[in-house]
């Protein structure tokens, strides 16, 4: 299986817009948001902060998920024989070709056709406790096709939020912390006060902003009660406090490690590193297969000796160079050229990836089937302190030792929980060793997240009802249990409730319902290594192994928990398999790229329209004062006409009046509408009813018929006496005042007034009439002129206030100045106060909407 195919680039494209997109909406939230406040003009609450940093960093884990193919992985405690696994897995279907390297017909130093994981790559030496670094298995379709065919390995590097993450994790674990360390907000700002004074920039750093509030969140998700103040304050600060890079150094050291200088040093150290071979646009390092054991040690043994190896049977750190070639880091082989420039411990700091190529057609059947699929990953191995009770926590790291025991802890805490958040690890097989769960409580918070990522929190353990399920449990250290014991069933039911009871009660118990059993237990030998193989059986008692397999089979245990215990135990004595075949074939039924690609292209597309959802809410639309500011400019041009000249005021008032103001016979059928259709046979509309549907036509086609030809009429006939409104700016003028009078607060009191006159009742008809006309035609003028139903201001006049004389006509002009405005705009609605940085959030919302999937 190809990868990426044209699914995965278009899921990798749009991961990384929107991934791009949130931290354009962080900037510009950082840049605003206490503008907004100060003005409380759509302010962003701090739920809406926190929420933006959350879809930020989920943006990255699905970047970084997309750029990788599907995969299962091996997890457990130290020590508990993952190497051991990943070298069956890697066994050879024929001696003679290795199925290590990207393509055998290129030959050394590609592909080297005796070389072995176990012999050559696989540390052998001290504790046999490879360094905390993740190793992926792939294939040449799946691999970075930009590295240099020469070099066959490639080993990404951290970010610098995973390296701050590791260190912290790691201080956490190994050294001695402040007990009154609180970080509330006080002791956060005076952190940055104390930076700003000798470390202030200009701008703030876009990056460092990312990874600051990166670890923080991480940091407060481990110690909440040590980190207290959350993290839209830190974004808070990080605007207000804009640093230099050495200042975000010391911000970084004093919350994640105590700025203890001796790791601020190293973090330092190490970053420049990765600098530099960042420099080209490269994300990582390539090395030669003889330099792998030196980066996987974590003894950083000087030398390695293997008499079994057929390619590198002693190869020395002093036989490795390192250079730059074609924009990459290159460590080569160029015996007793070396050492390298770079420090071995500055490399190892900075690995967090290594990725061997494999040729599945060398496999075994069964594994060459899954590698052919699915990446493979060896995951670091948990251990809960590297050190011992006995030697307490460090006080200082000043040795290399102490250093580096840090940097391992950290990853190893950190390594496994952030490729299950990121969605890489689609299949997991968990290996337990008897007598090796002294991180049982880790191991059960670590494969519950992945359980809770890979199926949801509401489904896990409960509701999976995959078959096989994607969890695996390998018992291994088979032969050690009973090398100087008899083999009984009691021996595997204290081993399998010690599974059960003390360490994944839940989902022992209660997987894929209530009281349903877990039963994906298989038994793992290493026959040759840890267990004894067919010739060693035979040498010893071949009946002890027989008595192991019925007692395995025949314990309550495991009848309970291990499906098909008899075949399954059959498998683990088979040389050359030792159980995993059955393994690798469950593997090919439960792990999917279509099921990847489509779980992250769902995960993908909910980030997506969060973010969107998220940034709507904080805009406003920016055209919502436009029709006011129309209404408004229109009653502004009928005042500044008005009153353009003192001597023409009287003229021009009048000849408003002339064209508004409704003449008798305007309102005679309104006046009426009580009389009209009494006597039918036809029940009446209750007139109420009818005057509140009948008024608002009435007065519309007022305001853009009848009211524009008289003022049509009345201009032409006094042409020359003035120089008139245009009939499209009187036109205008009308409409919006008809609109006005139709508004809802204004057309209610209309209603009510009017109703009261033309339900008026008298016993002389024509007296009725009359009074009725008289008085609906001097309510609408006095709406008219008013304009409204008082004449109290509707905003403040003090400024256009003058010494002009408009004589007896002054009183209306101010009346007019005072309501005028607001009357026509208030028919467009409220005045809508445009909160800072809205046009930018509305650039913003354009281009995200056009990187949207077409619906």
């Amino acid at each position: 299986m190809a990868f990426p195919d044209d699914r995965d680039r278009e899921l990798l494209r749009s991961s990384s817009q929107v991934l791009m997109a949130a931290e354009d909406l962080l900037d510009w939230m950082s840049q605003h948001k206490d503008a907004r406040q100060s003005q409380d003009l759509c302010p962003i609450s701090g739920t809406d902060e926190f929420q933006l940093m959350n879809l930020l960093r989920t943006s990255g884990h699905l970047v970084r998920s997309s750029k990788v193919p599907v995969a299962a992985a091996v997890y457990g405690a130290s020590q508990v024989g993952k190497s051991l696994f990943v070298g069956r897995v890697l066994r050879p279907a024929d001696a003679r070709f290795s199925p290590l390297g990207r393509d055998e017909v290129l030959g050394p130093p590609a592909y080297f056709a005796d070389l072995s994981f176990d012999d050559d790559l696989n540390p052998q030496c001290g504790s046999n406790e490879a360094t905390a670094i993740v190793t992926r298995f792939t294939t040449k379709d799946r691999f970075d096709e930009s590295v240099p065919t020469k070099y066959p390995v490639l080993v990404r590097g951290l970010t610098r939020a995973e390296w701050l993450r590791v260190l912290a994790r790691g201080f956490r674990s190994e050294c001695d912390l402040p007990p009154d360390d609180l970080w509330q907000e006080s002791q956060l700002e005076r952190l940055f006060e104390d930076q700003s004074g000798s470390h202030r920039s200009d701008t703030v750093d876009r990056e460092w902003r990312m990874d600051l509030l990166d670890v923080y969140t991480y940091l407060r998700r481990l110690e909440p009660l040590r980190y207290r103040a959350n993290e839209t304050l830190l974004n808070g600060l990080i605007s207000r406090y804009p640093l230099t890079k050495e200042g975000y150094v010391a911000v970084a050291a004093r919350l994640g490690w105590n700025s203890w200088p001796s790791l601020t040093g190293l973090f330092n150290q190490v970053w420049k590193f990765l600098e530099m071979t960042r420099e080209k646009g490269h994300e990582g390092i390539v090395c030669h297969w003889a330099a792998v054991r030196f980066l996987l040690d974590s003894q950083r043994t000087t030398q390695h000796e293997n008499r079994n190896s057929k390619v590198f049977q002693k190869v020395s750190w002093n036989d490795l160079v390192d250079r730059m070639e074609d924009g990459w880091y290159v460590l080569d082989y160029c015996p007793g050229q070396g050492p390298p420039k770079q420090e071995l411990s500055t490399i190892q700091s900075a690995m967090l990836e290594l990725v061997v190529p494999v040729l599945p057609d060398r496999l075994n059947e069964e594994w060459r089937h899954v590698l052919e699929q699915i990446d493979f990953l060896d995951i670091p191995g948990m251990r809960a302190q590297g050190r011992g009770a006995e030697e307490g926590l460090l006080k200082a790291a000043d040795s290399l030792d102490d250093k580096m025991n840090i940097v391992k802890r950290g990853k190893v805490f950190y390594l496994f929980e952030r490729y299950i958040e990121e969605m890489q690890i689609q299949t997991l097989l968990l290996l337990v060793r008897y007598g090796n769960l002294d991180v049982r409580g880790l191991l059960k918070e670590y494969v519950d997240k992945w359980g809770r990522i890979r199926y949801g929190k509401d489904n896990w353990p409960l509701r999976v009802h995959d078959d096989p399920p994607a969890f695996f449990v390998g018992m291994t250290g088979i032969d050690d249990e009973f090398r100087t014991r008899d083999a009984k069933s009691d021996l595997y039911n204290a081993r399998i409730r010690t599974i059960v009871a003390d360490t994944f009660k839940d989902v022992m118990s209660h997987f894929g319902g209530k009281d349903k059993l877990f039963t994906n237990i298989y038994p793992l030998r290493y026959p040759g290594s840890w267990d004894d193989d067919e010739p060693s059986r035979q040498k010893q008692d071949p009946q002890k192994w027989e008595l192991a397999g019925k007692a395995f089979v025949e314990a309550e245990m495991v009848q309970k928990h291990v499906a098909a215990a008899a075949r399954k135990w059959e498998a683990a004595m088979r040389d050359g398999d030792g159980g995993a075949s059955l393994i690798a074939a469950a593997f090919r039924n439960c792990t999917s790229a279509l099921r990847k690609q489509d779980e992250l292209s769902k995960a993908i597309a909910e980030n997506q329209v969060h973010l969107g959802s998220l940034a709507r809410n904080w805009a406003v639309d920016p055209n919502a004062n436009m029709d006011r500011d129309r209404r408004v400019n229109s009653a502004q041009s009928i005042l500044t006409w008005c009153t353009a000249e003192e001597q023409m005021v009287y003229v021009r008032v009048q000849a408003l009046q002339e064209a508004l103001c409704f003449r008798p016979g305007d309102v005679v059928y309104l006046a009426d509408l009580a009389d009209i259709n009494q006597g039918t046979k036809q029940r009446p509309e209750p007139l109420d009813r009818r005057l509140r549907r009948e008024l608002p036509s009435f007065l519309m086609e007022w305001g853009k018929n009848l009211g524009p030809a008289r003022w049509q009429e009345h201009t032409t006939a006094h042409a020359e006496e003035d120089d008139w409104l245009k009939p499209e700016t009187f036109g205008t003028y009308a409409r919006y005042l008809a609109e006005y009078l139709c508004s809802d607060a204004v057309l209610s009191i209309l209603t009510d007034r009017l109703f009261k006159i033309i339900s008026l009742q008298h016993r002389d008809e024509l007296a009725r009439k009359n009074a009725r006309r008289k008085f609906t035609r001097l309510t609408l003028n006095d709406f008219v002129i008013n304009p409204g139903p008082d004449t109290s201001a509707l905003n403040d006049i003090a400024d256009q206030k003058s010494d002009r004389d408009f004589g007896l006509m002054a009183p209306l002009i101010e009346r007019w100045q005072s309501r005028l405005p607001e009357a026509l705009a208030s028919a467009a609605g409220a005045d809508v106060k445009i909160p800072p940085g809205n046009s930018e959030l509305h650039d913003w919302l354009a281009e995200f909407q056009a990187t949207l999937p077409e619906s």
